[in-house]
């Protein structure tokens, strides 16, 4: 091996950018580890496959196998899970006017405290908006809060940029 194609590989190390391509992720994959999503005990859909679809093909435009390694297929279930979580959460009436379309698709806070007697929740936005460097909206679901805990491990080492 020549020096510069030595040199040329130790810079490609330390910029710590991972390239390459992704193995197969079914949808039948991710449905084995999360059936919540898939059909209900009537067969009917709880979420479109086309949404299933859709959400996987974001997961492999930005989960790279070369980077998570061994949790590769783990992160796609989480990023999988947390867009469809919101999806959900975001579904409306189509029959319910207008005001139920704008209350679907609200920005959700986290909950700061709850009460049961004469019921009463408060939620908190700001920290929502005001951690956008934090991970932010992946902070609004288990599965966004688990792909956050361990893509700070993976993407952990400085970068250089050549």
């Amino acid at each position: 091996m020549s020096f510069s194609n030595r040199y040329i590989g130790i810079i490609g190390q330390a910029s710590n950018i991972r390239v390459g391509t992704n193995p197969p992720y079914s949808i039948d994959e991710f449905l084995q580890v999360y059936p919540q999503f898939g059909k209900d005990s009537s067969g009917k859909e709880v979420v479109p496959e086309f949404m299933i679809h859709m959400y996987t093909d974001l997961a492999n435009a930005s989960i790279q196998e070369a980077r998570w390694h061994s949790y590769w297929r783990v992160a796609m279930g989480w990023f999988i899970a947390h867009f469809l979580t919101l999806y959900l959460q975001g579904l409306a009436d189509p029959d319910g006017g207008a005001a139920a379309v704008m209350a679907a698709g609200q920005a959700k806070g986290l909950n700061t405290s709850e009460s049961v007697g004469d019921v009463s929740v408060s939620m908190d936005y700001s920290q929502i908006g005001q951690d956008l460097d934090g991970w932010a909206a992946w902070k609004l679901t288990i599965y966004g809060q688990q792909l956050a805990t361990v893509g700070k491990l993976m993407g952990k080492g400085g970068m250089y940029i050549y």
